[in-house]
């Protein structure tokens, strides 16, 4: 088993960096609340409340556990409990690892848009392009790659995992079957 580097460390921590300053301007009024989606998103959530400090915003972080894939194997959506109560008349953010097929992106929008929230938006770090997928707002995007860069193989690092492995890689790169 083989890993291609796609993103190395500093150019992951330079983009989230840009999210970051980028969120502050649009969220500097609100009270932002942030919804990870799962392990996969955690160093990304870190990354961004880390930004968002350092520009004098302190968002209030929830997590919801969801679980889709077994190795490889994608299987019907399972989520976790949400304290929805805590999003409401607040601005949510939620954010994934990654945009693949949007199911589970898809379930916690579709639990969330229903919780009274001021406003809801997605943020994620990669944007599987081209995928077969659902109908999903991305409206901020760390990096998008199409599927020749990843097919067939499995996107890993930075909180990404394939069977728990590879998540505490500081880059991002594909894991390809030799």
């Amino acid at each position: 088993m083989r890993i291609a580097r796609m993103f190395d460390a500093e150019r992951v921590a330079t983009r989230i960096e840009e999210l970051s300053r980028a969120l502050a301007e649009d969220y500097r009024d609100g009270a932002l609340s942030i919804l990870g989606i799962a392990e996969g998103s955690a160093r990304f959530v870190d990354g961004l409340v880390a930004g968002l400090e350092r520009h004098g915003l302190a968002p209030v972080v929830h997590m919801v556990r969801a679980h889709r894939t077994d190795g490889t194997a994608l299987n019907s959506v399972e989520l976790g409990p949400v304290a929805l109560e805590a999003l409401n008349e607040r601005d949510v953010l939620v954010c994934d690892d990654i945009a693949d097929e949007g199911k589970t992106l898809r379930a916690v929008l579709d639990l969330v848009e229903g919780a009274g929230a001021h406003s809801v938006h997605t943020a994620v770090l990669i944007d599987k392009h081209g995928a077969e997928r659902e109908d999903l707002p991305l409206d901020y995007v760390g990096f998008t790659v199409g599927p020749f860069q990843v097919e067939p193989g499995w996107v890993v690092g930075f909180g990404m995992d394939l069977d728990g492995r590879f998540r505490e890689l500081d880059w991002i790169g594909v894991v390809e079957d030799d």
